[in-house]
C-alpha cells in the first residue's frame, strides 16, 4: 500500500471484500508500471473527478487512465499526450452465463441481432460478455456510468476488444 497515493489507498481500504480490496490494489499497481514508463509515479498523483465519479489526474489532464477488475483479474489503460477531447473507458469480464433477461432490457438491437445469430451456448456467452464489456467501456469513457438501455455507441467510439484465454475478455473505448 506505501506505493500507492493516498487517494487510492482510500479507495482500495474502502472494499469491505479482501479480494476486491486486491484487486483494487492489483489495477492501481497495474497503472504505477504505465505511469512508470512516462517517468512518473502513482503514488505522487492526485485526482480529481467529473460529475460522474470518473477519476483522472489533476496536473497532468493530457494523460489519461482507466482502471478496471473482474474475477481474478485487475486491468489498466492509459493513453499520454492526448487532445482535450479524447476520453477513454477500460472493462474487463470474467466470461459470464448468457442472461436474455438483460439482453431484451439494456441491449442495443443491433446487439441483441448478433446474439441471436450465434448458435453455440460457449459462443453466446462470450458474446454476451464481450457486449457487456464493451458497454461498461463505452460508459466509463463517457463518463456518465451505465444508462438502462445501454446506448447505441456514437460514431467517434473505437473500440480495442480482446480475450483473456476463454475465461475473460474486455474492451477498450476511445473516444474522439
Amino acid at each position: 500500500l506505501s506505493r500507492l497515493s493516498p487517494q487510492r489507498r482510500a479507495k482500495a481500504a474502502a472494499y469491505t471484500n479482501p479480494r476486491s480490496r486486491a484487486l483494487s490494489v492489483g489495477a492501481t499497481l497495474a497503472l504505477d508500471h504505465l505511469l512508470r514508463e512516462v517517468g512518473l509515479r502513482e503514488r505522487d498523483m492526485t485526482y480529481v473527478t467529473g460529475p460522474h465519479g470518473k477519476p483522472a489526474f489533476s496536473a497532468l489532464p493530457r494523460h489519461l487512465f482507466n482502471l478496471s477488475h473482474s474475477g481474478a483479474l485487475a486491468a489498466a489503460a492509459m493513453l499520454t499526450g492526448c487532445p482535450q477531447d479524447v476520453a477513454i473507458g477500460l472493462d474487463i469480464q470474467r466470461v459470464t452465463r448468457y442472461r436474455p433477461e438483460l439482453v431484451r432490457r439494456q441491449f442495443t438491437d443491433a446487439d441483441r441481432a448478433r446474439l441471436a445469430a450465434v448458435a453455440g451456448k460457449e459462443q453466446r456467452q462470450s458474446l454476451f460478455t464481450q457486449l457487456w464489456s464493451r458497454s461498461e467501456a463505452y460508459a466509463k469513457a463517457t463518463g456518465k456510468g451505465i444508462e438502462s438501455p445501454f446506448p447505441e455507441p456514437s460514431p467517434n467510439a473505437t473500440f480495442f476488444d480482446f480475450t483473456i484465454g476463454t475465461a475473460y475478455c474486455g474492451s477498450l473505448c476511445v473516444l474522439t
